[in-house]
């Protein structure tokens, strides 16, 4: 049908059902030939007859309809080319969450690197020593350098507004960082959870607790090795990753990625949820007054902002994998949320050195400014002592120790609580004897006299 045919055409039909003739005329001259035709094939449908321009714009039949007659007569770009015009016509405004994607990764992406300074500040000034777990996150790091940038960079290239606002080489380019981006995301959150679990490691010495974290330390690594995997061959060649999407098999590049996140999202999900209750069956269990033991549980409770984020991060990709159009907003979201994983997992695996650098400053002020009270050791992870606390001739309690030195006494604190002043009582108190001796051979202090006392 010729270009007149189908104005008159579509003007019949406009000025019988009473539409915006004008504004429907002009999506005609500029729309692509596959899109008119759809558009002339609808109105002339009963469902559609007598509807307004403003009921046309917001009739999710409608759109469903004309979305189902473009994925079969038109290619991508002549989809994409129509829905910006129609976008125009119903007064739809365009989406733009650029400024906040971009404030929002830069200062989730800033906090975790000033994290990590603290985590590195706190090994060196406290002589904690280094172990597996610091390794890890040192590498964690280095991967989210990257990451940050490549987003930066993607949303120069479109991510933040619409895909029909987008040229060829935007849409292109945007597709050939995602899938950077997405090994990069594989890579790091592998680390990320590694450092958690190497860390419990490093406390814990309960053997069949050590053993069940070896096991989930394996298994993360087979999650991520397998799906890096998956995700670097998942299209055939691996150029049609990132120009795939001007075919008509684009559906494979987008059915693909779905594939392939939501199951790995889901297995991510739950195996946040048994990282943040595995190490709380031993806290629970420690020789500690309730007050601390509250206390170290709640530190290592932390883990619980990295499961919402991931619980969100999930919710987005499905919202994704429903959605019948071309937004990608969900799509959008769920890369910014990966970034937001990524960064609270580096912060929550910094927690518990940070946790000594705050403790050891404040002893520092305290000694500065006269406001020691003298009763030394009231630390949690500094001052304690790692042995077993025996009560009554038992020792079944588990014990923590300091593979790595995490928890030993520093020199700064011995020498800080041991200019205390010392205050004489005449209360007669009976002391339960703390070991001194570490499953590791080494000597920490860990417990206070105020908790050792009956």
């Amino acid at each position: 049908m010729g270009l007149l045919k189908r104005l008159v055409f579509l003007a019949a039909l406009l000025s019988r059902n009473g539409v915006a003739a004008q504004s429907f005329a002009s999506v005609l001259t500029e729309a692509p030939q596959c899109a008119a035709d759809c558009l002339i094939t609808l109105f002339s449908q009963e469902p559609f007859a007598g509807k307004d321009q403003s009921a046309i714009c917001h009739d999710q039949q409608f759109a469903d309809a004309i979305g189902n007659c473009l994925t079969a007569k038109c290619e991508v770009r002549q989809t994409l080319d129509f829905i910006k015009l129609s976008s125009a016509v119903c007064g739809i405004k365009p989406t733009n969450n650029v400024l906040l994607y971009r404030t929002t990764t830069l200062t989730m992406s800033g906090l975790a690197l000033l994290f990590f300074a603290l985590r590195i500040i706190a090994t060196i000034k406290l002589r904690l020593g280094w172990a597996l777990d610091d390794a890890m996150a040192i590498a964690s790091v280095v991967l989210l350098i990257p990451l940050v940038i490549i987003l930066q960079f993607l949303m120069e290239n479109g991510l933040g507004v619409d895909l029909w606002y987008l040229t060829d080489h935007q849409i292109t380019e945007g597709f050939r960082l995602f899938f950077f981006l997405e090994l990069l995301y594989l890579s790091a959150r592998v680390l990320v959870k590694s450092t958690i679990l190497c860390f419990f490691l490093r406390i814990f010495s309960n053997t069949k607790f050590r053993l069940v974290v070896k096991i989930t330390i394996v298994f993360n690594v087979l999650i991520g090795l397998a799906f890096f995997i998956l995700a670097f061959f998942q299209t055939t060649p691996l150029s049609f990753f990132w120009v795939g999407w001007q075919t008509k098999e684009a559906d494979r590049v987008m059915v693909g990625i779905i594939r392939l996140t939501l199951p790995h999202a889901a297995l991510v999900l739950l195996l946040d949820i048994w990282v943040l209750i595995l190490p709380l069956s031993q806290l629970w269990e420690l020789g500690l007054k309730l007050r601390k033991k509250i206390g170290v549980m709640a530190m290592f409770s932390f883990g619980i902002f990295l499961t919402i984020v991931a619980v969100i991060r999930v919710h987005e990709l499905v919202l994704f994998a429903r959605s019948q159009d071309l937004t990608v907003i969900n799509a959008q979201k769920a890369m910014i949320w990966s970034c937001i994983e990524i960064c609270v997992g580096i912060m929550v695996s910094c927690m518990p050195h940070i946790r000594n650098l705050v403790r050891h400053t404040k002893l520092r002020i305290r000694k500065k400014i006269g406001t020691e009270k003298g009763v030394a050791n009231q630390g949690i992870f500094i001052e304690r002592s790692l042995a077993q606390i025996s009560v009554a001739g038992s020792t079944s309690e588990p014990a923590l120790f300091d593979a790595g030195g995490l928890l030993k006494e520093t020199a700064a604190t011995r020498t800080m609580t041991t200019t205390t002043t010392t205050t004489t009582t005449t209360t007669t108190t009976t002391t339960i004897g703390v070991g001194k001796e570490s499953l590791n051979g080494r000597s920490s202090n860990y417990a206070s006299d105020a908790d050792t006392q009956v």
